[in-house]
């Protein structure tokens, strides 16, 4: 019995046994497998690689022609942006991605050495394929049962670049092979290395031997040593499991790999091998590319560059040439910074700059606020806020153009009441007041326009007709005027309607260059990768305002007598003779000033992005006195070359002061306008005067003229009635307003 058992129990464990190996995972068949199917790859690639140069079996296999190249795919690059000197102030480019190709003679002679020595020793003097290096690198595939991959050299690496997606199909490498060989049969060997250098990934974002660079060590590609070139040779084998940042022992055992290499290649001696192995890798703080020296000025740059050439700064590969001048901006970035500090116990927390070159528009400075500042967020040259009495250079320079006014008319400054305007909802009487809440009695419009006093600016304004203005302030660039001409008061004079820094300094350029607009830019060239300018030429500038005109507004303004009674000799520009005018927001909330010569304009803001009042800043203590610290550094000793009388002006006596005249009105000839008799006719009308205050809504442009009351023309000027509302224009032709009675009859 037992021995029956025993036979039973090893017949049940032989068939145990069998089952078990019925059921059980086969590894070896698989592994055998796979090791088949890479050799039949290796024997099918060997044989294209020996037979045929793999080059007509491959191009057939990839789908092309034989003999033919395809066109390689384009990669985005970063554009690069520098100052007017030459310095590099911006890399622009989308987050966590930079390629930055340049000339292999701008790389470091260490970088190909070791690229070539690690990933394609026989570079200069073999083919595109090493069939010796596909046979080696398959036995060992083979041994380690992996799947065909590696024994790339250079060229093949490329085409993959270039050319073909990774799947390791046999197809793949095939295709591989001939676009390789092809790119060998083509190129020049320089320019082979060159693209591989500026086209292979290294990490961390970093595409191209110069990102590279930048990326891990903060210096230019052609700066790297021996042991920096090493370590980043290596990378591209494995950018992420190398990647020195995450794992550093890893990246330094690639470098070592490398230095060996190079010896073996005769590039570098044992001693130099030792020598880069033990030299300290010191990385970038941080494994990114943000350089961006003047950030705000260099959003304008690349929304310019996009609006016109309607390219991608980010991804275009550009050269971008700026206006800037960085050694300006870092000096105007401090004195900011100084007024804001020792203004702050006055709820002073801000302050803007803009400096400009009036003859061409070309931004030097651009100061978007101060540093740490609570809005530091917002571009303080760029948000619209009120000019103040800054708007005051469009109204006078009307009243001049329009020969309702000289600058030695004489206009009462005193009280001054308009029927609407004022109280809560705006329908109620308007009493405005000067800055200085005084009244200086008759005085001429340069001393009114220099001491920037509000009573005369708004009874020119009403002479010269609110519309006038608004057209005159478009002109000159300003842009946020851009509602319907009625919807404009005549606080608009008194900058009740904001109008960015920024273009508040480009209407002004227009009074320093003879009446020419340049329009702002911030760009001189920009070139293509290919090194070729694809930059339009400049505006030559365009003639907004009577040259005779601009030359009167500098009279007024360089004159400092004319100023003294509000200013005293504070916006003096020592060694130098400046226009300027100031501004000051209704409750001291924003507080401006711009000024120019011919050569140097700079335009000045302070005041707090969240629109608080401060305290006791007027146009002095203010933006004045941090506008003329600009102008101070900007003007330095170049001289002024003011610009000489145009041929419409004349120089004449009035009311015993010198004056300049537009033809026409000149005392001389009877031709003086708005006399003091006129004044007084003026503020005497029994309709008075008030510009589009009263808008009834059942009314509209082109309202045909019935229900028109109290018609009265005085000059080119008219005032007149329609359903309760007072309206004045001052102009030939039709006005847009409600109820208008049209120009007087012949």
């Amino acid at each position: 019995m037992a021995g029956s058992r025993t036979a039973g129990g090893d017949a049940r464990a032989r068939r145990a046994a069998r089952r078990a190996h019925m059921h059980a995972p086969r590894p070896t068949r698989r592994r055998h497998q796979r090791r088949w199917k890479a050799l039949a790859a290796l024997i099918v690639v060997v044989v294209a690689t020996i037979a045929i140069g793999g080059n007509t079996l491959g191009m057939t296999f990839a789908g092309l022609a034989p003999g033919s190249l395809p066109q390689p795919r384009q990669f985005a690059a970063d554009s690069l942006v520098y100052d007017r000197t030459g310095l590099l102030i911006a890399d622009l480019h989308p987050s966590g991605q930079s390629r930055i190709p340049v000339a292999l003679d701008q790389i470091s002679p260490w970088v190909p050495k070791a690229i070539v020595s690690v990933e394609d020793a026989s570079f200069w003097t073999s083919g595109a394929v090493d069939p010796i290096r596909i046979l080696s690198s398959a036995v060992h595939d083979l041994a380690h049962s992996s799947s065909l991959q590696g024994a790339s050299t250079i060229p093949m690496q490329l085409a993959k670049i270039w050319y073909l997606t990774d799947n390791r199909s046999i197809s793949y490498k095939l295709s591989e092979i001939a676009l390789g060989s092809k790119l060998i049969a083509t190129l020049p060997r320089t320019t082979i290395l060159d693209s591989y250098l500026n086209d292979i990934f290294y990490g961390e974002g970093a595409t191209g031997i110069q990102s590279a660079s930048l990326v891990y060590f903060g210096v230019p590609a052609s700066k790297l040593d021996l042991a920096q070139s090493a370590l980043i040779a290596g990378l591209p084998n494995s950018p992420t499991a190398l990647d020195p940042y995450a794992y550093p022992a890893a990246a330094k055992a690639r470098q070592m790999v490398v230095l060996q290499a190079m010896v073996k290649s005769g590039d570098i001696t044992q001693a130099q091998e030792q020598a880069a192995a033990a030299e300290p890798l010191h990385y970038q703080v941080s494994p990114t590319l943000n350089m961006d020296l003047a950030p705000a000025f260099v959003a304008r740059v690349a929304a310019q560059v996009s609006s016109t050439l309607g390219l991608d700064p980010e991804t275009a590969g550009l050269t971008i040439h700026s206006t800037l001048l960085y050694g300006m901006q870092v000096t105007e970035q401090r004195m900011v910074n100084q007024k804001v500090a020792e203004h702050r116990y006055q709820n002073l927390t801000d302050a803007a700059a803009i400096s400009l070159l009036p003859t061409n528009g070309q931004v030097v400075a651009y100061v978007s606020g101060a540093t740490g500042a609570p809005g530091s967020n917002y571009d303080m040259v760029s948000v619209p806020r009120s000019p103040g009495s800054e708007f005051k250079l469009f109204t006078y320079p009307t009243a001049f153009a329009e020969r309702r006014a000289t600058m030695l008319t004489p206009v009462l400054d005193g009280p001054f009441v308009l029927p609407t305007g004022g109280g809560p909802n705006g329908q109620g009487p308007w009493a405005p007041l000067d800055y200085s809440q005084t009244w200086q009695g008759v005085v001429p419009l340069d001393v009114a326009f220099g001491n920037s006093l509000n009573i005369p600016a708004i009874k020119t304004e009403l002479l010269a007709g609110v519309p006038n203005v608004v057209e005159t302030a478009r002109r000159l660039g300003v842009t946020t005027l851009n509602q319907p001409l009625d919807t404009y008061t005549p606080s608009l004079t008194l900058g009740t309607f904001p109008v960015p820094l920024w273009e508040m300094a480009q209407a002004a350029s227009a009074y320093a260059d003879q009446g020419l607009l340049h329009p702002t830019t911030f760009v001189i060239s920009v070139e293509n990768g290919s090194g070729r300018n694809i930059w339009p030429a400049p505006s030559p500038g365009k003639q907004v305002i009577d040259p005779g005109v601009a030359y009167i507004v500098n009279t007024i303004l360089e004159n400092n007598n004319n100023r003294v009674l509000e200013f005293g000799q504070d916006m003096v520009v020592p060694g130098h003779l400046t226009s300027v005018k100031t501004g000051t927001s209704a409750n001291y909330i924003d507080n401006t000033a711009v000024g120019w010569t011919p050569s140097f304009l700079t335009g000045v803001w302070v005041g707090n992005t969240n629109a608080s009042p401060m305290v006791d800043v007027n146009g002095i203590t203010g933006a004045g006195s941090l506008w003329v610290e600009i102008m101070k550094y900007g003007l330095g000793n170049t001289p002024d070359h003011w610009w000489p009388k145009p041929s419409d002006v004349v120089m004449e006596t009035y009311g015993g002061q010198v004056g300049a005249f537009l033809l026409g009105t000149s005392p001389a000839t009877g031709e003086a306008p708005l006399t003091s008799s006129t004044l007084a006719e003026l503020e005497a009308a029994p309709v008075n005067p008030v510009s589009n205050v009263l808008y009834n809504p059942t009314g509209g442009p082109g309202t045909q003229a019935t229900g028109t009351t109290n018609v009265r023309y005085s000059g080119n000027c008219r005032y007149w009635t329609y359903n309760g509302g007072n309206y004045y224009w001052c102009g030939s032709g039709m006005s847009s307003y409600p109820g208008d009675p049209g120009p007087a009859p012949s």
